[in-house]
């Protein structure tokens, strides 16, 4: 057995997390990766928000005046930045921020990441109905609706790499 001294693990995983690598992650977990998300969107919202206020007011500071957005506006842009960041994340790397956070990954039939319709088209069903995360938790297999329709899975995958430290 290695010295961890000299040969650091190249791996860092939570208790328990060994054995739950690569299966079907329960409700909890996917709600909680939800949550970060929801939030994690709600940022980029007030950060657009204040960069439109910004612009406004470099562009004629004596009549600025901060701009009245409707519930309607902002709940249509809100879906609309969820369904995108969703589509990217999943195509691209295969989790969003809070799936990161989590310890989750989605994958498709294959085991691979989505390609960027299916995420989108699968994006925008998680926006629109969004309920349908909680058909996981009396599937037996922990698939949500989503995961039914477009033949996804989201597995536990810790993917924590500790950063190798460089020998002089």
């Amino acid at each position: 057995m290695a010295d961890t001294a000299t040969h650091p693990p190249t791996h860092v995983y939570p208790a328990g997390a060994r054995e739950r690598q690569g299966l079907r992650a329960g409700v909890v977990s996917r709600t909680t990766a939800m949550v970060i998300d929801i939030a994690y969107v709600a940022v980029l919202i007030g950060a657009a928000y204040l960069g439109y206020c910004a612009f406004r007011f470099l562009r004629n500071p004596r009549a600025f005046t901060w701009p009245v957005i409707s519930s309607t506006q902002f709940i249509t842009a809100a879906l609309i930045v969820a369904a995108i960041a969703l589509a990217i994340g999943w195509a691209g790397i295969g989790r969003t921020a809070g799936m990161r956070i989590m310890g989750l990954r989605i994958v498709g039939r294959s085991g691979t990441t989505l390609g960027f319709t299916i995420a989108l088209l699968r994006a925008i069903t998680c926006v629109v109905f969004p309920i349908g995360l909680f058909w996981s938790a009396v599937s037996k297999r922990n698939a949500s609706v989503h995961d039914l329709i477009f033949r996804t899975s989201v597995i536990y995958d810790w993917q924590a790499r500790v950063p190798r430290t460089k020998r002089s």
